[in-house]
């Protein structure tokens, strides 16, 4: 009878083993589950605590991101719009480089044009002018000089040509006549189409006009008149109307 209750009471040991040993194991994964949550806690509470301090700081750079970012596009906007600036500029100054050279060249034939017909002219001008002429007409055929120059040299040998056209020219020089001699004279102009000249000595007088290849004189024997012309032109005599010959130039009777 007692080994049979010593066998119940080893059966029973023995089958409470396993549900102690399952006790245990479920106390430990309480505490480890425990000691997990405190750490995590632990490490929010660290975040949290991170967080509040960095917080200012973050936010202030945060800010000084977004003014720098304005600023930057503010400073990109004011770039393109002066790019764009430049461009019309560019485009501006283009455009009037184009038209400065068109002018140029205009200018440039114009001055060619008024430049052969200042030439096709020269032969044709009562001796005095073409003498002044001799001085300054090759200077437009010089080609190191500038448009403006030979521009403003060509007005001033069109000036000359108003000058003489608009009023009467006396001219003292020395001829050689038809008779193969030198001789003083004085010449007098009335514009650019007529002119007459008397010798010093009266014995010599003729009148002349342009003609294609030049200025061409004739004969008179209107010395007397010639001379009264030229003093009342001198203001020696009194003005009054005298008669001289008159000769139309080649190209008129063409």
């Amino acid at each position: 009878m007692k080994f049979i209750q010593r066998l119940i009471s080893a059966a029973l040991l023995i089958a409470c083993v396993p549900i102690a040993k399952a006790a245990d194991s479920a106390v430990q994964q309480v505490d480890q589950l425990a000691t997990q949550w405190t750490t995590l806690q632990r490490q929010q509470d660290v975040l949290l605590s991170s967080w509040r301090s960095e917080k200012p700081v973050l936010e202030q750079q945060l800010d000084l991101l977004e003014r720098e970012s304005k600023s930057l596009s503010e400073v990109f906007e004011q770039s393109s719009k002066q790019q764009g600036q430049v461009e019309q500029r560019r485009l501006e100054l283009l455009q009037q480089q184009t038209t400065l050279e068109q002018e140029q060249a205009a200018t440039a034939a114009s001055l060619g044009r008024i430049t052969a017909a200042l030439h096709a002219l020269h032969s044709q001008l009562p001796p005095p002018l073409v003498t002044a002429w001799d001085k300054e007409l090759g200077k437009l055929d010089q080609p190191e000089r500038s448009a403006s120059d030979k521009l403003q040299l060509a007005l001033v040998l069109l000036g000359q040509l108003a000058d003489f056209q608009q009023k009467v020219t006396v001219n003292e020089t020395v001829m050689k006549l038809p008779d193969g001699q030198e001789h003083l004279v004085k010449q007098v102009y009335l514009g650019l189409g007529q002119g007459w000249y008397v010798s010093a000595d009266l014995k010599h007088a003729a009148v002349g006009s342009p003609a294609v290849d030049g200025w061409h004189w004739t004969d008179t024997d209107e010395a007397a008149a010639i001379t009264r012309v030229i003093s009342i032109v001198e203001r020696k005599q009194s003005p009054a109307l005298v008669s001289l010959p008159a000769r139309l130039s080649k190209a008129a009777g063409k």
